[in-house]
């Protein structure tokens, strides 16, 4: 007994040491979410969908879930010239070495018209490239008064 549990914490000890995420890795993901919100920013919507697997999915809370690159590339296409987008990673988690899982502060909208969203971004390694496998966002929560 005393063997199986020494085997289980060093196969868990491992396990962990395996999701240490690399120093290239961190700033790959980094890059890659900075390359969708410049996309995003630049409203190009192609250049969005690039961001994801060919089987990524993304849902917002104001629009459909949608499934793959052609129907995350028309979910995300706008044209209004005064569209704003700002993506701020807040917390960045490795999974396994090769699922990340990213939080973000968003700020999106037409000059004058922005909100304040978070976003949910799972990231996989596909060879030597990290791509959004889902993307979940929502409206951020009022904050929390303070208690006394």
């Amino acid at each position: 007994m005393t063997l199986v549990l020494v085997m289980m914490s060093v196969v868990g000890t491992a396990s962990s040491a395996l999701a240490q995420p690399t120093a290239a890795d961190e700033m790959a993901v980094r890059q890659r979410l900075a390359a969708y919100a410049e996309a995003r920013m630049n409203r190009d919507a192609a250049a969005e969908a690039l961001c994801y697997t060919e089987d990524g999915d993304f849902r917002s809370s104001a629009g459909p879930f949608v499934s793959g690159r052609a129907a995350i590339e028309k979910q995300l296409t706008v044209n209004d010239p005064t569209y704003q987008f700002v993506l701020t990673v807040t917390h960045l988690r490795f999974l396994t070495p090769g699922v990340a899982v990213a939080d973000a502060d968003l700020v999106t909208g037409a000059q004058g018209r922005t909100a304040k969203l978070v976003g949910s971004y799972v990231l996989v390694r596909q060879g030597s490239n990290w791509l959004i496998s889902a993307a979940r966002i929502a409206v951020a929560p009022a904050p929390r008064e303070p208690k006394p």
